[in-house]
């Protein structure tokens, strides 16, 4: 049987879904993407603490190992105020937007607006990325830039996973307020 045309009204709705579906995935991926940036820092400043107190480094040395992607092993010695602003422009600039995309899409294809499922999801994307970006990323891109996986070598493989897992808890944690403010 043929159908007749759907009625003014509702073709009117049908019209407005891709643009609702649109704003929808904005409304998810900016606070998204703040929350990265937020959690990024709380991760490298719980870095910074655990270098000073655990491991007799300063508190800028972290984000040294991350400058020396670009530095190599100059990156490490002494204050290397190049070696740290880029660190932190790598670090912020890179791996910490993209995970909080695929944070702030998993959030929105899975409509997930509880807190105990942002913090799990958040759990989850943080180990991700530790296992991407550190274990199978990073190593032979800095064996091809530098002869070895300075990352590897200067971070304890505990305190990564440990440091990937708070950025993770972090995106959970804070999302919502993030979300909460901007709405």
């Amino acid at each position: 049987p043929i159908c007749p045309p759907a009625p003014a009204s509702e073709q009117a709705v049908t019209a407005a879904a891709p643009a609702d579906a649109e704003r929808g995935a904005s409304e998810t991926l900016v606070p998204a993407l703040i929350t990265g940036q937020i959690a990024g820092l709380v991760m490298a400043a719980v870095v910074m603490l655990v270098f000073v107190v655990f491991l007799g480094k300063g508190p800028l040395y972290p984000v040294q190992v991350i400058g020396s992607l670009l530095f190599g092993d100059a990156a490490l010695h002494g204050t290397n105020v190049a070696a740290i602003v880029a660190g932190l422009l790598l670090h912020q600039g890179g791996p910490t937007i993209f995970w909080s995309l695929v944070f702030g899409l998993a959030v929105h294809a899975w409509r997930i607006e509880s807190v105990p499922r942002l913090v799990a999801l958040g759990a989850v994307v943080g180990l991700a990325s530790q296992a991407v970006d550190v274990n199978l990323v990073l190593p032979p891109v800095m064996r091809a830039l530098h002869g070895r996986d300075i990352w590897a070598a200067e971070v304890p493989a505990f305190w990564s996973w440990a440091a990937h897992l708070v950025f993770g808890l972090a995106l959970g944690l804070v999302f919502t307020s993030v979300r909460r403010r901007r709405a």
